[in-house]
């Protein structure tokens, strides 16, 4: 699904605002996201979640309990950059690219640092953050990070 759908779909823009970006994008050559935030003041946290979502519906859920683990892939990050970016690198491919799990909540965040710091090519699926979660806590224990905290967190997020 293209990404001005996506945006019709959330009341952002509307079908002629995308006709009128996708002309331009055919003429300049730049970016739709680009676009949309010059020609009619789409902020950038909504292209961002909005190419969230696009990646999302792409590649679906991945089902942790499914998947093989690598020590080497689980090496390659710290605890503290697990739970900060909510990500799990699962193992090498036969192709050298790194699978790695992400929340959707942080999919943006992970790939942006991953991107920096991991050599290989990464390639993402969207995990349920719960089951993450649980993942995280086996294989990057953080004792300090209790239910209690991810509660204070979800009513934080839920007052902004």
């Amino acid at each position: 699904m293209q990404l001005g759908q996506i945006l019709i779909e959330q009341g952002i823009l509307s079908e002629q605002q995308v006709f009128e970006i996708l002309v331009a994008q055919k003429k300049q050559g730049v970016p739709f996201g680009v676009l949309a935030e010059r020609m009619f003041d789409v902020t950038t946290d909504t292209i961002e979640n909005a190419w969230i979502e696009q990646y999302h519906r792409f590649v679906g859920t991945i089902d942790l309990a499914e998947q093989a683990l690598d020590e080497r892939a689980l090496s390659l990050i710290n605890r503290r950059q697990a739970w900060q970016f909510e990500v799990l690198p699962l193992r090498y491919e036969p192709s050298g690219e790194l699978l790695v799990a992400a929340s959707k909540a942080r999919l943006a965040r992970a790939v942006s640092f991953m991107a920096s710091k991991i050599e290989p090519v990464c390639y993402f699926q969207v995990a349920n953050r719960e089951q993450l979660r649980n993942f995280l806590r086996e294989h990057y224990p953080m004792p300090e990070i209790s239910e209690e905290i991810f509660q204070r967190a979800r009513e934080m997020a839920n007052v902004a």
